[in-house]
């Protein structure tokens, strides 16, 4: 009989990875922090160059945002004419001041935004100032400004506390500032709910709908000033 040898191999099939592995994550950029300004003072009197009659030209600083990643930060500077509630001057800036040139005898409120180059950005504070008069004389109050109810918000009762910050440029008269408050149905509202406050507060028993609101500020001498109109829904 013949004998067979079988030969059996084994083989063994090694399977590998292409040798590519998954790329790290990219890190996550950090937001730019942001800082203090410098000029014009806030809820003051600002100086600046006599340009003539009408006008000022008022410098504006404000220190360097923070970014741990990007040294090289552009600045969006935001300025707005609180009479009329417009934006008068948008400018988009690398260093960290500009001037600009101003009706006298005219309140403005002004902000900075940084952008790092990844795109992320974060906006300063908001300060307002009052340029000047030829003469001596008594300045506005500043328009006040509204902090609850939100502008767009759901209230959940008929009870609405209404809060507000007013400011004076005169040296004294922020504490002598009387309020008066309108809620009302119609945008612009007309209807007084309450006068002569000097507290930064009033609660109104209202019914379900949709309100508009604003703050009446008047100082010592009968100047009068008054805030942005804002909206709220109670349910």
């Amino acid at each position: 009989m013949k004998k067979f040898l079988g030969l059996f191999v084994t083989i063994t099939i090694i399977s590998c990875s292409s040798g590519d592995s998954d790329p790290a994550p990219e890190p996550e950029n950090n937001v730019p922090t942001a800082s203090s300004y410098i000029l014009p003072n806030n809820n003051g009197v600002c100086t600046g160059e006599e340009i003539s009659d009408t006008e000022i030209r008022v410098d504006f600083q404000w220190n360097d945002f923070q970014d741990v990643e990007d040294n090289n930060l552009d600045y969006t500077f935001t300025l707005r004419n609180l009479t009329t509630n417009l934006v008068v001057a948008t400018e988009n800036l690398t260093g960290t001041s500009t001037m600009v040139t101003l009706e006298k005898g005219t309140s403005y409120s002004w902000n900075v935004e940084a952008t790092d180059s990844e795109g992320d950005s974060v906006t300063g504070a908001t300060w307002q100032f009052q340029t000047p008069f030829n003469a001596i004389s008594n300045y506005l109050p500043f328009p006040a400004t509204l902090t609850s109810p939100d502008n767009g918000a759901t209230v959940a009762t008929l009870d609405v506390v209404f809060t507000w910050v007013g400011n004076d440029p005169d040296e004294g008269e922020t504490e002598l500032l009387e309020y008066a408050v309108y809620v009302d149905t119609a945008n612009p509202p007309v209807q007084e709910v309450a006068n002569m406050l000097t507290a930064e507060t009033h609660t109104e028993t209202l019914t379900a709908g949709v309100y508009y609101w604003k703050i009446q500020s008047k100082d010592p001498s009968g100047n009068i000033s008054n805030s942005e109109i804002r909206q709220f829904i109670i349910e």
